[in-house]
């Protein structure tokens, strides 16, 4: 199978996408000169969370509470039997409309949430999660249609258009599933379904939260052993320190295609005891290591590997986000010399 991650971005920064700034406009500058610049979400302003972002496409959607949202027969039916495209406005993604100013850009990448953790994080006015086989399939229509929308609105100005599904949520439902409380649905279900969205065109790619080493069902590795993609996952928090098994599997998912998209930098300011490059230099040799020593190939890590944050920037400072972005640059020669060192 080809790989999915094209050799022009290998090495390079995977932004997430939330941004500490709190001015729309201020991030265009750093953001737009990357190797992969990529729509970004101010989350200072409420309509760029990364629920509501999406959410208020939705008729009703807050009418009466924050994230709240009643769907009655004619709103379920509104959204899963039209396949009309969906497209966010400025308010809720100013960067959208920002970062198209007469840039033609060779790769780009966008992000929008995965319906499993828009289930889990709306509720309707009782109080009660959208946590359903039903809801589920509500919210994978409507994200199809904002995938779908997103690429028709991009495609105009992007070659290649990489979109990530962001599910913070996930391990929270697959916690209620494994409780038995989301009757009809399971983990393979969510996959399936999530890997549904993406339209053909676009390189896929998904980010996980949570510990990702312990994401399994029976032995199955959801991320690993769904269709190839490329997994964004956070190894300062998780460091890459897994079985054999699994580590069998990750190579596997490498050769068929899949991609890493490491989370080796602090994504906070107080992380940071040294300079971003050394920060990255020591982590990334220090992940490396583990995911080697694991059973990793590293053939397949320094053919498939870009260089992340551990999670969004949401959190950083604007001074800090603006230093990762100018310091990223030198991210693939890093990368390079920590290969070459550990081989």
């Amino acid at each position: 199978m080809t790989d999915l991650l094209p050799r022009e971005l290998v090495g390079h920064f995977f932004g997430v996408g939330s941004l500490g700034e709190s001015t729309p406009s201020v991030p265009v500058e750093y953001v737009k000169k990357l190797e992969l610049p990529y729509a970004y979400s101010i989350t200072a302003l409420p309509e760029e969370d990364m629920i509501r972002q999406f959410a208020f496409l939705v008729d009703g959607y807050e009418k009466k509470g924050d994230f709240i949202l009643d769907v009655d027969i004619h709103t379920y039916r509104d959204i899963i039997s039209d396949d009309e495209p969906l497209m966010l406005d400025k308010q809720h993604g100013h960067s959208f409309y920002l970062m198209r100013d007469g840039t033609h850009y060779p790769f780009f990448k966008t992000q929008q949430t995965a319906p499993a953790s828009m289930c889990f994080s709306i509720r309707d006015s009782t109080g009660k999660q959208h946590v359903t086989r039903n809801m589920f399939h509500f919210f994978q229509r409507l994200m199809t249609r904002i995938a779908h929308g997103q690429v028709e609105y991009l495609r105009e100005f992007c070659d290649t258009i990489i979109l990530c599904q962001d599910d913070p949520g996930l391990g929270h439902v697959t916690a209620m599933i494994s409780q038995g409380k989301v009757p009809g649905l399971n983990l393979r279900e969510i996959f399936r379904k999530t890997d549904s969205i993406y339209p053909d065109s676009v390189i896929p790619a998904f980010h996980y939260c949570d510990d990702w080493r312990q994401l399994n069902s029976d032995g199955w590795y959801p991320l690993w052993e769904s269709s190839p993609k490329l997994i964004h996952i956070d190894v300062v928090r998780y460091p890459p320190q897994v079985s054999e098994e699994q580590a069998l599997i990750i190579s596997e998912f490498l050769r068929e295609g899949g991609g890493l998209a490491l989370g080796v930098l602090p994504n906070v300011d107080d992380s940071y005891a040294k300079p971003v490059l050394e920060t990255l230099q020591d982590n990334l040799t220090q992940s490396l290591h583990l995911f080697y020593d694991s059973g990793v190939d590293p053939s397949l890590v320094k053919r498939n590997t870009m260089i992340s944050t551990q999670c969004g920037l949401s959190g950083a400072s604007p001074k800090l986000s603006k230093r990762i972005h100018d310091e990223s640059f030198n991210f693939k020669d890093i990368f390079y010399q920590v290969v070459e060192a550990i081989e």
